[in-house]
C-alpha cells in the first residue's frame, strides 16, 4: 500500500469528525459483539493514528497500533506519550510485503483497510496466523459502494469499492476462520465528488481462529 497520501494527510486526520465518529461505532459494535476483556492483547492492523484502538484499549490489557505509514504512526506515537500509555505500542507493519510477525494476539482488529490491500486473501492468512487459538478477527469495512466513497487524492490506493458480507464470510471459512457474524457498524451520508451527498454503511464481521 502507498503510503504517500496517509503520511501527508496524518497531521490534520483526526480534524474530520467522521473519522472518530466511524472508530468510535465501529468500536461499539466489537463492544457488543465480542465483549473484549481485560486480559486481551489487541493488534490494531491499519491502525492510523490510533483512533479505535484508543476506544478499545481500556477494555483489553494491551494495543499494538500497526500501520505502514511513518506518518500516522509518528501522531499516534505522541499520543501515547501525551497520555503515558504504558499498554499501547506501535509497530510499522505492511502485510503485502512485509514477513508475518512472530507475535501473536488474541484478537485483531482492523477498520476501513481491507478496500486499500490488493491481496485480501494473504491478508486474512496473516491475520490467521498471527492470532492465538480461539482468537477473534474484528473486520470493519465498506459494504459494496460504487466507487464514489474516495476522493481522487485517494483513488490510487483503492483496490475494492467495498465488500459483499456473504462474499467475505466465505473467504474467511475457506483461510480457518470460523462462527463469522456480520452487523451494520454505522451508516452515514457525506458529499462525494460528482456533487450531492451519497449513502455509504460500514459493516463489522467477526470470526473466530480455529
Amino acid at each position: 500500500m502507498t503510503t504517500g497520501y496517509f503520511d501527508e494527510s496524518a497531521a490534520a486526520w483526526d480534524e474530520n469528525p467522521r473519522r472518530a465518529r466511524l472508530a468510535k461505532a465501529v468500536g461499539e459494535a466489537i463492544v457488543r459483539q465480542v465483549a473484549p476483556s481485560r486480559d486481551m492483547t489487541v493488534l490494531d492492523y491499519g491502525c492510523g493514528t490510533g483512533l479505535l484502538g484508543l476506544y478499545l484499549l481500556p477494555h483489553v490489557r494491551r494495543v499494538t497500533g500497526a500501520d505502514s505509514s511513518p506518518g500516522m504512526l509518528e501522531v499516534l506515537n505522541r499520543k501515547i506519550a501525551a497520555g503515558g500509555l504504558t499498554n499501547m505500542r506501535t509497530v510499522r507493519l505492511d502485510l503485502a510485503q512485509d514477513p508475518v510477525p512472530e507475535d501473536r494476539y488474541h484478537m485483531i482488529v482492523t477498520s476501513m483497510v481491507m478496500h486499500h490491500i490488493a491481496d485480501v486473501d494473504k491478508a486474512l492468512a496473516a491475520f490467521h496466523q498471527m492470532l492465538l487459538p480461539g482468537g477473534i478477527l474484528c473486520l470493519a469495512d465498506l459494504d459494496t459502494e460504487p466507487g464514489t466513497f474516495h476522493s481522487a487524492a485517494v483513488a490510487d490506493s483503492v483496490h475494492h469499492h467495498g465488500f459483499d458480507r456473504e462474499e467475505l464470510k466465505a473467504r474467511l471459512a475457506r483461510i480457518g476462520f470460523s462462527e463469522a457474524r456480520d452487523v451494520t457498524a454505522l451508516r452515514f451520508s457525506k458529499p462525494v465528488e460528482k456533487g450531492g451527498e451519497e449513502e455509504f454503511s460500514i459493516f463489522l464481521i467477526t470470526a473466530k481462529c480455529l
